[in-house]
This record gives C-alpha cells, sequence and structure tokens, in this order.
C-alpha cells in the first residue's frame, strides 16, 4: 500500500495485469487547509519553529484560551509580588 494516497498496485491492475483507471484524481480548494498553509509559513525554520504545530480553532475557543493564559499570568504575578514582600 502506498503511505502517500492509499492505493495497492493490485487495484491499479487488472486480472491479466494490465493498467485500469482505478481512481480518478480531482482537484478540491479546502479553504482550512489553505488558512493551516498561511499559518505554517509564519513558523520559524531550524530549532525555533521545531515541534510548533498550527490548530484550527473556532473563534471562542482561541478567545477562552487567550483569557485563560491572561488569568494564569495574573495569578503568577500576584504570587510573585507576595512573595517578594
Amino acid at each position: 500500500m502506498c503511505p502517500q494516497c492509499g492505493t495497492r498496485e493490485s487495484e491499479w491492475m487488472d486480472d491479466d495485469g494490465a493498467y485500469v483507471d482505478a481512481y480518478i484524481a480531482s482537484t478540491h480548494k479546502c479553504l482550512g487547509c489553505e488558512e493551516i498553509a498561511h499559518k505554517q509559513s509564519e513558523i520559524p525554520e531550524g530549532k525555533a519553529g521545531a515541534g510548533m504545530k498550527v490548530l484550527l480553532l473556532p473563534p471562542h475557543v482561541m478567545a477562552a484560551r487567550e483569557i485563560a493564559e491572561q488569568l494564569i499570568q495574573q495569578q503568577q504575578e500576584q504570587a510573585a509580588a507576595t512573595t517578594g514582600k
């Protein structure tokens, strides 16, 4: 089985070993994939970008994540200020 397209060579041959059109290639533009590709172009090359992935998140989920990160940062700052006194 081809790891890229998922077809087997036997699917492309009839019983006599002659080539058959087992599948028809077509194109499709996915706006989600386009958005991912655009964002991936912003990932730095090399070590700085190692392990970075692009996720598609609904806007409300992204907003909730940003709020949660801000709250965590505020809590850490308050804890540091309290410990420092």
